[in-house]
């Protein structure tokens, strides 16, 4: 269908007069002409006539991007198998029905549209399918690119398990990109459909979104869910209604191994600055929650609160898998403050409990007064500083993200948490004899030297997305990823691991990736400004900030609302507006004017400390 137009590009049309309205869309579930898919199906309505006796297509098998030989070899440990996220949701529908699958938080309402809803399996699992049934009857075949942006809701589950029921790609898009990262990865993945919600909180992400659309080409379907859509996006609620079940099954058939197929793309930052899709299969995906499952001894059927959005690591690793795993009761929590989160906790009688580490004594210190034991899933990100942790009555596992390409999990024990990450073999649950491998963690040399930290293993993705630039992808010897982490080897452990000092333009905040050269360009071009630099500062509650450094045109002084008014104009994320914005007489580079970032953390300091 071409590129999406918007409306604020006089020489095209508007996005409304070129992205198919809603009559269009349900008028090709029953029109020969209309709903002819890609791969020369047959139309609806013939398929209809037909009852469907027709085999479902087999695709081509191009989305496994796993080499044979690592296919054969986690095979072959017992840690890869057959079996598909959506597999493992069917299963749980078929044995327990009636159990509840989803819930929303009870105060949706006050955050984005829509009532909160629970829903059992078999309810989830009825619309899991109609939802996988439209996506087929237009036309998203197998492999086909979808985008997601969606708060912590129970609409992003059903959409996502739905995604993959179809045989289709789901590339969750992080809550804090607007307009260039969101157009920047819905090109890069080749996206032809997306999803996104009206509003959240006072984002208006629809709006968002239908901007973004405005720069993809080939994006074929934009998708809203709400009661305030603008113009150009459809209403995907308002066609499920009018669609009925005028559906077709949306089964795929797999000429091999279903589970190798790729299920996700996620996000991160290239070593050369440019957004870089994470591909994961189901398989990796199914050894990324094992980690967090087995080590916290999480039970069949466990009711899990998760305040993480489905965009990665976090979101999907600790919750989204290991929900599946354990065939229990998802509660998506919108975080807003940490005594809600210990009050949805109690009222949903959470067994597990995932929250930022940072935020993991505040939990255990409000739920343990009153409440039976919990699991608390503290999430921290490699080298963030964790030596702080009062004692605790919960078991508390800590789960370390290694930028996006894998997680380590570790029961705590008394003394608290350690910074260390095991070297070699890492399997779960720790401390136990023959034990799944689902990690490898490696640095080269031993010593007091720093050295790059690699990793490789089941959860591990091998291979960069075919769309993107292969530059960038950071492929080490021996099956190994290259993270942008350091460590010290020693006696079978990996000490002061540190973000990687030679890749100082990239960082990662809240697993989001940013490109810190970059930012100083944009900071620069501010109108109020001679010079400018980001950098980023380490809070024990809140971790890793991003500040902005700001030297003032002469006889002027840094507004703050005219700055935060230029990003607007701009178009820039969440994840690129510094948290703070402090004055400077200059910024500090060496002789080759490379930024000397660790210098304005300490001038930050300095700063705050005399008011």
């Amino acid at each position: 269908m071409g590129r999406a137009l918007g409306e604020h590009r006089s020489p095209r049309r508007r996005a409304a007069d070129r992205l198919p309205s809603r009559h269009v869309v349900v008028r090709r579930l029953g029109s020969d002409t209309d709903a002819m898919t890609d791969d020369g199906s047959p139309p609806m309505s013939a398929q209809k006539t037909s009852g469907y006796n027709k085999p479902p297509l087999k695709d081509d098998d191009r989305m496994i991007l796993s080499p044979a030989e690592t296919i054969k070899r986690n095979q072959a440990s017992g840690v890869w198998g057959r079996v598909t996220l959506d597999a493992l949701f069917r299963k749980t529908a078929q044995n327990h029905p009636d159990r509840i699958a989803l819930a929303d938080a009870p105060n949706r309402e006050r955050w984005t549209s829509g009532a909160p809803r629970t829903l059992s399996y078999a309810e989830a699992d009825v619309e899991v399918s109609r939802l996988a049934g439209l996506f087929k009857a237009l036309g998203l075949t197998p492999d086909t690119v979808i985008g997601v942006q969606l708060p912590n809701t129970t609409d992003a589950v059903l959409i996502m398990l739905a995604a993959l029921r179809a045989g289709l790609i789901a590339t969750p898009v992080p809550l804090v990109w607007r307009g260039r990262e969101i157009a920047e990865a819905l090109s890069t993945s080749g996206a032809k459909a997306v999803i996104t919600i009206d509003r959240l909180e006072s984002g208006t992400y629809a709006a968002w979104m239908r901007e973004a659309a405005v720069d993809v080409f080939g994006l074929r379907y934009v998708f809203g869910i709400g009661n305030d859509l603008p113009d150009g996006l459809l209403d995907l609620n308002a066609v499920m209604k009018e669609v009925g079940n005028e559906v077709p099954p949306a089964e795929v058939t797999r000429s091999v191994n279903a589970a190798d197929h790729l299920a996700t793309l996620t996000w991160t930052m290239g070593p050369s600055g440019a957004l870089m899709p994470v591909p994961r299969s189901h398989n990796h995906w199914i050894s990324a929650g094992l980690m967090p499952m087995l080590e916290g001894r999480i039970a069949d059927g466990a009711s899990i609160l998760l305040p993480y959005a489905l965009s990665g690591l976090a979101g999907i690793g600790c919750g989204i898998a290991p929900w599946l795993l354990c065939g229990g009761t998802l509660h998506l929590h919108h975080p807003e403050d940490v005594q809600q989160i210990a009050r949805h906790a109690r009222s949903c009688e959470a067994d597990v409990i995932v929250v930022p580490g940072q935020l993991a004594p505040l939990v255990d210190t409000l739920l343990k007064k009153q409440d039976p034991p919990r699991t608390i899933v503290a999430v921290w990100h490699a080298g963030a500083d964790n030596s702080v942790q009062p004692p605790h009555v919960n078991a508390i596992v800590d789960v370390t993200l290694i930028d996006e390409m894998a997680q380590v999990a570790r029961l705590r024990g008394e003394t608290g948490p350690s910074r260390a990450l095991p070297s070699g073999p890492v399997g779960a649950p720790s401390g136990v004899a023959d034990v799944p491998v689902l990690l490898e963690i490696h640095v080269e040399s031993e010593g007091t030297s720093a050295a790059p930290l690699h990793v490789r293993g089941p959860m591990v993705p091998e291979r960069a997305w075919p769309g993107s630039a292969t530059a960038d992808w950071p492929d080490a010897a021996n099956g190994y990823l290259r993270t942008r982490l350091v460590g010290v080897r020693d006696k079978g452990v990996i000490k002061n691991v540190d973000a990687n000092p030679f890749l100082d333009n990239a960082a990662l905040i809240g697993g989001i990736g940013v490109e810190l050269n970059a930012l100083d360009q944009l900071y620069a071009k501010f109108e109020g400004a001679s010079d400018a630099a980001a950098f980023l500062v380490s809070e024990p509650t809140l971790g890793t900030r991003l500040c902005a450094a700001i030297v003032a045109k002469p006889g002027a002084s840094v507004d703050e609302a005219a700055f935060m008014a230029y990003l607007d104009a701009m178009k820039i994320g969440m994840q690129s507006r510094p948290h703070g914005l402090f004055p400077a007489s200059s910024i500090p580079r060496n002789d080759a004017g490379i930024v000397n970032r660790k210098a304005l953390e300490t001038l930050a300091s300095e700063y705050k400390a005399t008011g």
